[in-house]
């Protein structure tokens, strides 16, 4: 363990100059796509994303009563969550039975899987963060920092995958979806160094098998998006399950913790990420928030962070302007929540953005 550790808490902020949109955004994202709009060598993503839309508007149109130009007016937890609590208590939502709700459910999270796979995946102040962090590692040789992003992005993942010769230590069990990509557990047998990325939320290069558990990751694919245009089955219960007819349970799946206030963090690679977050958080010295402007709706993260900083670490949050408190009874601020979260700790705010706080200190 390091004695001065730093622990970088990314959010959406920190991706968004890459054209990626915030959360606020995907529905308005999704419904302003013109099917002229998709790639036109993907015939069966044209159609998946079109047939998906058309049955999303049902339900927001028919079932939750919305006219269609409010759709981008309603908050994702608001779709979300109601359909959470109905699966989970094994009740109808209105007209749609529990089972119907979970297919609805598959086609929402498919709608913001195929807007993501569109976006950018390589942005300048991400590879000035990226660099820096990189050779710090490889000149100090010592656990010096952390990185916990509650994005899907994968835009950090790449920047480190091109720039160092290091192993992205997902702090997960992880399996090699395509190519020679190293596990982590493997490089440290071999002495090589790692870089922790925590991905509370998942991420778009990865995909898990429903019967085996093992997750399976690459880079520079968003591989999320197989679930619905692929159908891929894990390789290895495939081999050995043969006999059996594993297919239908050894189907690939997205990781993606979507946006509700029911989210599920059982599954099991999630709970390890989850566990070496709260190590991370209380072996650190300073935490540095990038483009997140803590949200009371993240509860899961508030607690974690709760219960594991230290009362001497120092806290920088780092905001885009338009963040920036109007008065001093602005009570609703980014600015406050940290405040009155973090109480007597130090917490020092910087407003001009994430990418000239980068430009200034990780050059």
């Amino acid at each position: 363990m390091s004695k001065d550790k730093t622990v970088y808490i990314i959010g959406a902020g920190f991706s968004k100059s890459a054209n990626i949109p915030l959360q606020s955004e995907l529905l308005d994202e999704i419904f302003k796509v013109k099917e002229n709009d998709l790639l036109d060598e993907y015939d069966e993503y044209k159609d998946i994303f079109n047939q998906y839309r058309n049955a999303f508007k049902k339900f927001l149109s028919d079932t939750m009563f919305i006219e269609e130009k409010d759709f981008a007016k309603i908050s994702l937890e608001d779709i979300y969550t109601p359909i959470d609590r109905c699966v989970v208590d094994n009740l109808a939502f209105r007209n749609i039975s529990p089972k119907d709700l979970i297919d609805i459910r598959q086609k929402i999270n498919g709608l913001i899987i195929m807007l993501l796979k569109r976006k950018t995946t390589k942005c300048d102040h991400v590879e000035k963060f990226t660099k820096y962090l990189i050779n710090k590692k490889e000149e100090q040789k010592k656990d010096s920092f952390a990185i916990i992003s509650t994005n899907w992005d994968i835009l950090i993942d790449n920047s480190f995958k091109r720039n160092s010769k290091g192993v992205i230590d997902y702090c997960c069990h992880t399996t090699p979806y395509s190519g020679q990509n190293m596990p982590a557990l493997v490089a440290l047998t071999k002495n090589l160094f790692t870089i922790k990325l925590l991905k509370l939320h998942g991420s778009m290069n990865w995909l898990q098998c429903k019967r085996c558990q093992r997750l399976f990751v690459t880079f520079f694919e968003k591989i999320a998006i197989d679930e619905y245009i692929n159908k891929p089955i894990c390789k290895f219960c495939k081999e050995n399950f043969k006999d059996e007819n594993a297919n239908g349970g050894a189907l690939l799946s997205s990781q993606l913790i979507m946006p509700t206030f029911l989210k599920d963090l059982n599954n099991v690679q999630l709970k390890l990420i989850w566990q070496n977050a709260g190590i991370e958080l209380s072996e650190a010295s300073s935490i540095v928030f990038m483009g997140y402007s803590f949200p009371t709706a993240d509860f899961e993260l508030r607690q974690l962070l709760a219960r594991n900083v230290r009362h001497s670490a120092k806290i920088e949050v780092v905001l885009c302007p338009s963040d920036k408190p109007t008065n001093d009874k602005d009570t609703n601020s980014p600015e406050n929540r940290f405040k009155s979260f973090f109480g007597k700790r130090e917490v020092n705010f910087y407003y001009e953005g994430v990418e000239e706080y980068i430009k200034t200190n990780y050059t």
